[in-house]
């Protein structure tokens, strides 16, 4: 029977000739996910057995929330203590913290470096994280922490990139947060080393090869000075600016003018004619042609310099 209880407005308490005392503060700091009574509490005697009594899940990182002392009261008696064996000094409601810590953008900064290490492997020696925007404060709760990132599945770590970054404290998962990564990426570029008109061929000293960071390019870049030369220029290039490739063609296999052989094939059957390039083209491109025994105009693609397919 439990003796010399006192309830007022502010404390439970009772005070007795005890073996056990319990004393819980007003305000208290819980560490892991649930908030236990060894947490809240200073345990002496018979009382410090209870130490791991669950008194429910903690709040979030750096959030409170209120706690009743009759709940406290309670799961103690639940688990199996003789209050009347026990001293305590407990307040009608306690205020619970959660402990938190906050993840400095350094530290955000290292973990995505050290992710595109691994993710980019041989290439990670080109690449520089130019910049990390965090969505705000970033804050999770206390304790040793490991993070993982989520790369989008759809794009290259190239350029303003969004990630996921989860962060797990004590092999508990504790935040998501998404991120943008600028990330630059060097690499070697084909320039011009000199002013190019339109329909002019380029020579290997024509062009060279630049390191330039990839992700302010764009697609279609040349990286190989040797793919450039030999090639037509079909808009003019300026000098020491990246070379694109859409702004080449390769040499004309066929010219306007040129006498050729239409082929035309469906499963076994071969028929040629004589016919004549009306335009330049490359192999592998459309061309328009001329059959020169029926006179009709005609498209194929150039199959070789002297060959051009056609269909009937």
């Amino acid at each position: 029977m439990l003796a010399g209880v006192l309830v007022v407005p502010i404390f439970l308490s009772a005070a007795i000739a005890a073996t056990g005392r319990i004393s819980v503060p007003a305000d208290v700091t819980a560490v892991g996910a649930v908030v236990r009574l060894g947490d809240v509490a200073l345990l002496d005697g018979a009382a410090a057995e209870f130490g791991d009594v669950s008194l429910g899940a903690a709040p979030a990182a750096g959030e409170s929330r209120n706690l009743e002392g009759a709940r406290v009261l309670d799961a103690v008696r639940r688990a199996g203590a003789d209050l009347s064996e026990i001293t305590y000094t407990i307040p009608a409601t306690i205020r619970v913290r959660r402990a938190s810590q906050d993840v400095s953008e350094a530290a955000v900064r290292q973990i995505i470096e050290s992710f595109l290490a691994e993710a980019l492997g041989a290439g990670a020696g080109d690449a520089v994280l130019r910049n990390v925007e965090l969505p705000g404060a970033i804050r999770i709760p206390a304790g040793a922490y490991t993070a993982r990132v989520v790369p989008p599945a759809d794009r290259p770590l190239l350029g303003r990139v969004r990630l996921g970054v989860e962060f797990t404290v004590d092999d508990r998962p504790a935040k998501s947060i998404w991120v943008t990564a600028d990330i630059g990426v060097y690499g070697s570029v084909v320039v011009a080393t000199r002013a190019v008109g339109r329909g002019e061929t380029l020579g290997a000293g024509d062009v060279a090869a630049e390191r330039r960071d990839l992700s302010q390019l764009g697609r279609g870049i040349m990286t190989d000075p040797g793919e450039v030369a030999g090639r037509i220029a079909r808009t003019p290039l300026v000098p020491y600016t990246p070379v694109r490739r859409e702004q080449l063609d390769l040499p004309a296999d066929v010219h306007r003018g040129d006498v050729v052989l239409l082929v035309a094939e469906r499963g076994s059957m071969r028929i040629t004619a004589p016919g004549e390039a009306r335009d330049d083209a490359t192999r592998g491109q459309q061309v328009h042609v001329l059959n020169r025994v029926s006179r009709k105009d005609l498209v194929g693609r150039v199959i070789d310099a002297t060959t051009v397919g056609v269909d009937f």
